[in-house]
């Protein structure tokens, strides 16, 4: 899985959520947009900090075995920088190429990147479908490798040699992906179907919480009461570190 991600930019793991979680976290997922959004956003697309909507979405949060392998990528001192529902309908999608925010590893395109210079991951991003997923119903797409690409996506997406993909999954399948990699959420071409996505993303340490409004968000007190040592720590409980 490791060699997949940093040869790749992404990898999906397989059947890691059981039928019955699936149905009630894609219940939960679509109730939510029944709801006032958290974080005060009117997106039609996405809700944020579903880790406040109850059990189920609390357990994504070091759930094994993505967080394992999210602590290899990152470290054991990551934590948790969203977590966010995805749901898109018919004629919907995320489907603007392009790199999570900034370019985090620029070089220009005429200079050569050694093979043997690993590019730093600094944010994984893991997408637990809750439906499957087909071409159709809008593909997860990637340019493979592209996230040593140091630019944003090229009109051409094509990077060495290598065109676009698209991820085809079944419902309980996860993506792991580095949001570096060129890529978008194809449109949505079906008439009667959507696609429901719950998203966790993970960060370094050094790696702002996106949890609205930010530097006066005040994470629940039960929330962290119930919580182990570990998700105490991915919900922003740190110990003093370099500068404080």
């Amino acid at each position: 899985w490791l060699a997949d991600f940093e040869r790749d930019g992404f990898v999906v793991l397989r059947g890691l959520l059981s039928p019955d979680e699936i149905g009630e976290m894609r219940a939960q997922v679509v109730q939510a947009y029944d709801e006032p959004d958290p974080a005060g956003s009117t997106s039609a697309i996405i809700r944020h900090q579903m880790f406040l909507k109850g059990p189920i979405f609390e357990d994504l949060l070091d759930r094994s075995p993505v967080i394992d392998f999210v602590e290899d990528v990152l470290g054991n001192t990551c934590h948790l920088i969203s977590e966010n529902a995805i749901y898109t309908r018919p004629g919907q999608g995320i489907d603007s190429w392009h790199v999570d925010e900034a370019v985090h590893f620029p070089r220009p395109s005429d200079v050569p990147l050694d093979p043997r210079i690993p590019v730093p991951c600094f944010v994984v991003q893991a997408l637990y479908y809750l439906v499957d997923v087909d071409e159709a119903i809008g593909p997860t797409q990637f340019v493979p490798g592209s996230q040593r690409s140091g630019r944003k996506p090229d009109p051409e997406l094509v990077y060495d040699g290598k065109g676009v993909v698209n991820v085809i999954a079944q419902a309980g399948d996860c993506l792991l992906q580095n949001g570096q990699a060129w890529h978008r959420g194809a449109t949505n071409l079906t008439t009667d179907r959507s696609r429901v996505v719950q998203q966790v993303s993970y960060g370094r340490r050094f790696i702002q919480q996106r949890f609205y409004p930010f530097v006066n968000y005040h994470m629940p007190e039960d929330l962290l009461a119930r919580s182990s040592p570990r998700r105490k720590r991915l919900l922003g409980i740190h110990p003093r570190g370099a500068y404080g």
